[in-house]
């Protein structure tokens, strides 16, 4: 009987380790075969952080634009910023980056309905808050350079000049706060609701 026992368990263990590489081993073969299905499926699951690795490496593979966004978006949100900083460079060199922000636009205006939406915005908003983070005195002023060229005159909704305010305000960093309200205030701006918000944001943190 003992031995009888013995060899069941011995069995049922065998069995759930080859369970288990099979397992490792069809994840393994997923990933390199089909990173898109991977990247779906761990977003699915709220991995999001490695469902932008698996964008990426479609990316490198196809060379779609889409998932070069995806990659960079979810690297600029999880904070992981150097690897953000170079997916940002890759997507923004792209040939087809306007084009895919247009496109992005369009969508986003039958389905949702809004007006004025900028996608191409949105993603140089994260871009001007990870550069943010990623600088030092040197190269601060490069940040707002950028953020200031990928901001229209007429000052629109969630712009990069919005996106870097807000960062930096959270930060409370007072220096950058000072420099980017004399950048606002001589931008050329229109002076609308958001832009004189970001203004008096700007001045809170300065003489807080």
């Amino acid at each position: 009987m003992r031995i009888t026992k013995k060899i069941f368990w011995k069995t049922i263990i065998l069995t759930l380790c080859a369970v288990f590489i099979l397992a490792v081993s069809a994840f393994g073969i997923a990933s390199l075969l089909a990173p898109e299905a991977m990247m779906d499926f761990t977003a699915s699951i709220g991995l999001e952080s490695i469902s932008g690795d698996y964008a990426y490496q479609e990316y490198e593979r196809s060379g779609d634009v889409a998932c070069l966004a995806r990659s960079f978006i979810v690297s600029a949100d999880m904070k992981n910023d150097r690897t953000a900083e170079d997916r940002f460079a890759r997507l923004y060199e792209h040939e087809s980056f306007s084009e895919y922000c247009a496109e992005q636009d369009e969508a986003v205006s039958k389905q949702e309905g809004l007006t004025g939406y900028s996608y191409r915005s949105y993603v140089c908003g994260l871009a001007a808050r990870v550069r943010y983070r990623l600088s030092d005195e040197k190269t601060e002023e490069e940040v707002i350079e950028f953020a200031l060229s990928e901001t229209g005159k007429n000052f629109p909704q969630g712009n990069p000049m919005v996106a870097l305010t807000v960062e930096a305000a959270r930060a409370e960093d007072t220096e950058f706060c000072r420099r980017l309200s004399e950048s606002l205030r001589g931008g050329g701006f229109e002076e609308s609701k958001d832009y004189l918000n970001m203004i008096k944001i700007l001045e809170g943190v300065i003489h807080a």
